[in-house]
């Protein structure tokens, strides 16, 4: 029997022995009138038990939520399929109103919970609601991207080495309750864990994410692999914690920079002279520390690799070359601060 986590938004720790088919008629089943079952190519044979329900209306994501906008009057709608899917399917439920249930096909369960997101409508990529929506994870669903999963675990208790560094070096408050949870969830993984535990992990930080947890600059990294954003991540912290010193007399060319990475240079966050200066003693100061906490980070690499390949992924060296644009597209990460002592032009 395949396993099913039905989570809702109060409970995110109820595990249940379902199919994609059960956790369908569970949500349907004290519902009239028609439903909008949105998926994608990946999702599309896994719910075909819904669109095949009487009144379903089965749509194909095609990447912009404005087109869902001209079918018929529906009463609920039901989505599998990467993040983008899910949120256009929320999105949907928030302007119509109505119920929505999110089945993901990715076991990080990116786009099933937070209340605002990015998304393409008539052609722009627009800040919009989502509704909140009964998440249905099955497992089955998720079997390609389990050691994806992983990675992204390893990714968010690398997010947390990255807001307590930034707030070290800057002065910025770190330590919150949320930040606690997410920490209790990641540092342990070390070794192999069962697929559902790898999901019902990504469930929880996904909800921490929401109540405030960090999720890090390595997340823009995502597309080319939650491993590879991992290690280049981690062998940057590493380096500069060990051996990096503060280019003194050198400014970085941030117009330049924020022309190159896309993004309006009044968005970057460039430190005064005065901060610039405070920032150098205070990392000095607790150089020693975090370059403590990455060792320990270090020297789980080994079996964390392992535990990638028992769940069928595969290792991925680090690429500097993908953090050139980093500091820009992520204003008040660590990456920026390292691109102000002028650490970051050679990339």
């Amino acid at each position: 029997m395949e396993h099913c986590l039905s989570v809702p938004k109060k409970n995110a720790e109820a595990w249940e022995p379902c199919s994609v088919r059960d956790g369908t008629e569970r949500f349907l089943q004290h519902r009239a009138g028609k439903s909008l079952v949105l998926t994608e190519g990946t999702s599309f044979c896994a719910m075909l038990p819904a669109a095949r329900q009487a009144g379903a209306v089965g749509v194909l994501f095609d990447g912009d939520a404005l087109s869902l906008f001209a079918l018929p009057d529906v009463s609920c709608v039901l989505a599998s399929g990467s993040a983008q899917t899910l949120r256009a399917a929320r999105f949907f439920a928030a302007v119509r109103r109505i119920p929505c249930a999110v089945f993901p096909a990715h076991a990080a369960c990116d786009g099933a919970f937070g209340t605002r997101a990015r998304l393409r409508v008539a052609g722009e990529m627009r800040d919009v609601p989502l509704a909140a929506a009964q998440v249905y994870c099955d497992v089955s669903l998720m079997r390609e991207s389990v050691a994806e999963g992983y990675a992204r675990l390893l990714l968010s208790r690398l997010a947390l080495f990255e807001q307590k560094a930034a707030g070290l070096l800057c002065r910025r408050p770190f330590g919150a309750e949320a930040e606690e949870g997410a920490f209790a969830l990641t540092d342990g993984v070390r070794g192999e864990l069962p697929p559902e535990e790898i999901v019902r992990r990504n469930v929880q930080l996904r909800l921490l994410e929401e109540a405030g947890a960090p999720v890090g600059e390595g997340a823009l990294l995502c597309g080319g692999g939650a491993l590879r954003a991992y290690r280049t991540l981690l062998s940057l912290y590493t380096a500069f914690f060990r051996r990096g010193v503060p280019r003194r007399y050198f400014v970085p060319d941030y117009r330049a920079r924020a022309a190159a990475a896309g993004v309006s240079y009044a968005s970057l966050c460039i430190p005064s002279e005065e901060e610039y200066a405070l920032r150098a003693l205070r990392l000095e100061r607790v150089r020693g520390e975090l370059a403590r906490e990455l060792v320990h980070l270090n020297a789980a690499l080994a079996g964390q690799l392992r535990a990638v390949r028992s769940v069928g992924g595969r290792d991925a060296r680090p690429e500097l070359t993908v953090l050139k644009n980093l500091p820009e597209l992520a204003p008040h990460g660590l990456c920026a601060i390292i691109r102000d002592f002028g650490l970051m032009e050679t990339l």
